[in-house]
């Protein structure tokens, strides 16, 4: 089976000018992360798409799926955790008790806040993961990167040919991602930042799929700007 996952559990401190978490914001009457939804229910192979949510959004957001999501059946709505490894920790304990695991399952791990996501890159993301096992979606950096710790003195300029720009997905042949997930000691949950991490912990090539400069992460009021205008809203 193949299923889609968000993690919608954060709150979003750089948006400056909204009080509510950034996925929760509404556009034209709905929530950033029903575009980001919709967008992957294009994608007819998924079998279910789960949603790790906070708690005081779940009724919230079940609603919206309700009255606005015509694949509705294909949405499950679960609790998200305090950190992102709780939340997928919950995501895959909630596929597994609903529908046991097999060794050619196949999950794609998505940003809530990435509302552009394209057909193209969810059906590579998982014809790469049943494939290799594990891929996650970038673009060539198209800025020249500069290394400094201090923040304050240039110490290296990294060949630009050689870095990319990670976006998401992140996605993975689920059983064997769950045994690596399960294999992280304490340390690497705590420092965990991105999905991909738990295959560098335990060794496990990630294969790279083109991503798209419109599959951008909703971060600051500017990207926010963007993304009002895209969905026609105007500032």
């Amino acid at each position: 089976m193949i299923y889609g996952a968000m993690l919608a559990g954060g709150s979003g401190t750089r948006i400056k000018t909204s009080a509510i978490p950034k996925q929760f914001i509404e556009i034209n009457g709905q929530p950033v992360i029903l575009y980001t939804l919709k967008n992957m229910l294009k994608v007819d192979r998924f079998d279910y798409i789960y949603i790790a949510v906070r708690n005081d959004y779940i009724d919230y957001l079940k609603k919206q799926v309700e009255d606005n999501v015509p694949q509705k059946e294909k949405v499950r709505i679960i609790e998200g955790g305090k950190e992102r490894i709780d939340s997928i920790n919950n995501v895959t304990d909630a596929i597994v008790s609903d529908n046991g695991l097999r060794e050619d399952d196949v999950i794609i791990i998505h940003d809530a806040v990435r509302p552009f996501v394209t057909e193209k890159i969810l059906n590579d993301s998982i014809d790469c993961a049943a494939k290799y096992g594990a891929c996650v979606c970038g673009l060539p950096c198209a800025d020249t990167i500069l290394h400094s710790k201090s923040g304050d003195i240039v110490e290296d300029i990294p060949p630009r040919s050689e870095l990319f720009s990670g976006q998401a997905p992140d996605s993975f042949r689920l059983k064997h991602f769950i045994d690596m997930k399960n294999s992280l000691t304490d340390e690497q949950k705590k420092i965990i930042t991105g999905t991909s991490q738990i295959c560098t912990f335990n060794n496990q090539p990630i294969y790279i799929i083109e991503g798209d400069a419109i599959n951008f992460k909703i971060t600051t009021d500017s990207d926010l700007v963007m993304v009002r205008h895209l969905l026609g809203a105007g500032n």
